[in-house]
């Protein structure tokens, strides 16, 4: 593959995400595996809160102790695996074949920094949004670029927060209209996806199929989905990164 080139500094929102859906594309496939863990990890939680038999009230968070155990196991794991797809783009955007040995290794060193400041990222922007909206809404367009950073800064937890607004500040705007674009482009395909799945799981009905059988296909649609937007944002904050650093 040849060398992927990143747009300049002066690149507008389109050359942007113009970048991202390139390096999405020629990525997309040596990715997705680890994407589609990844989203399977996160989904833990949920998974088995439904064999309670009882719906998910994000108002009012369960008490109970497996729930929080598997959220836990399910936001470690999904940084890791976040964090080995991240660096396979890097490779292929070098030119370079992938090594899963090399990628996990390099992950499991960053590992821990990147559930900390995971955390550390959310904690800033609910306290932002609580005190008043708009610096919860700028640390969370800065706060974009966390996971780059961190995989390839080298920096301390603090320094990588800190990091991030150096990076972003500049060209926060850009950023800003880079995941609003973004976002709402996954939606609509989301939103034709679903309706496709709905026109095919009425024609399995009347072909009889059990419907267990249908929602364990309806699940790993959404779970593919889902993995499918996990390499493309990833892809989109690696040129965001890049770009941001060369004109740092």
């Amino acid at each position: 593959m040849p060398q992927f080139k990143m747009p300049p500094r002066t690149a507008s929102v389109s050359d942007l995400l113009e970048a991202a859906t390139g390096l999405f594309r020629i990525t997309l496939a040596k990715s997705l595996p680890a994407g589609m863990f990844a989203i399977l990890l996160m989904a833990l939680p949920n998974y088995y809160w439904l064999t309670q038999g009882k719906p998910l009230d994000l108002l009012h968070p369960p008490v109970d102790t497996p729930f929080w155990v598997l959220s836990a196991v399910g936001l470690a794991g999904y940084e890791l695996l976040a964090a080995v797809l991240m660096l396979r783009q890097r490779q292929l955007l070098s030119g370079r074949a992938p090594n899963l040995r090399q990628e996990l290794i390099t992950a499991l060193g960053r590992w821990p920094m990147l559930v900390v400041t995971a955390v550390l990222a959310w904690l800033l922007v609910c306290v932002g949004f609580f005190l008043l909206i708009v610096p919860g809404l700028f640390a969370a367009v800065c706060l974009l670029l966390l996971r780059p950073v961190v995989l390839f800064d080298a920096r301390g937890p603090l320094q990588s927060l800190s990091r991030c607004f150096s990076l972003a500040r500049p060209m926060w705007i850009k950023v800003l209209a880079s995941a609003l674009i973004a976002a709402l482009i996954f939606v609509v395909c989301a939103l034709a996806a679903a309706a496709c799945l709905g026109i095919l799981e009425s024609l399995l009905t009347l072909a009889g199929v059990p419907p267990a059988a249908l929602s364990a296909f309806a699940a790993a649609c959404v779970l593919g989905v889902e993995a499918v937007a996990l390499v493309y944002f990833n892809a989109l904050w690696l040129v965001l990164y890049s770009t941001a650093s060369s004109s740092a």
